[in-house]
């Protein structure tokens, strides 16, 4: 049951924070960097699709980090570094500027992710 609940808790935020703000992102990217954006449904989707599966992995990542590690401290500092990692594999190929912005969008996501996951450990321990 608690694994649905990260699964569901990493896709929707995925979703929202990794899906429509990378597209977003990328459209400012393109912008700073003098290109014409431009806008498909189908790019859009595929982005958005790829933002909200990338979710539900970084959910099944915490919700594993939960189970197997105890120290707050080290589960947060181990799932940013995971994800990080995985993010950095995706975006090696970019110039430094949108490398550091996608980076940097995957890490609010994290923090976003481990705030949930502090908050529901502090209600379950009251």
């Amino acid at each position: 049951m608690e694994l649905r609940s990260w699964l569901v808790r990493g896709t929707l935020v995925g979703l929202v924070v990794l899906g429509i703000g990378g597209r977003l992102l990328m459209r400012v990217i393109a912008h700073m960097e003098g290109r014409v954006p431009a806008f498909t449904p189908r790019g859009s989707l595929n982005v958005v699709f790829v933002g909200t599966v990338a979710g539900a992995l970084a959910g099944l990542i915490y919700y594993l980090l939960r189970r197997f590690v105890r120290q707050p401290w080290m589960r947060t500092a181990a799932f940013i570094t995971i994800c990080e990692l995985i993010v950095w594999r995706g975006v090696h190929l970019l110039l430094p500027r949108p490398q550091l912005m996608f980076m940097t969008l995957a890490l609010a996501y994290l923090l976003i992710i481990d705030a949930i996951g502090r908050r529901l450990q502090g209600s379950v321990a009251k």
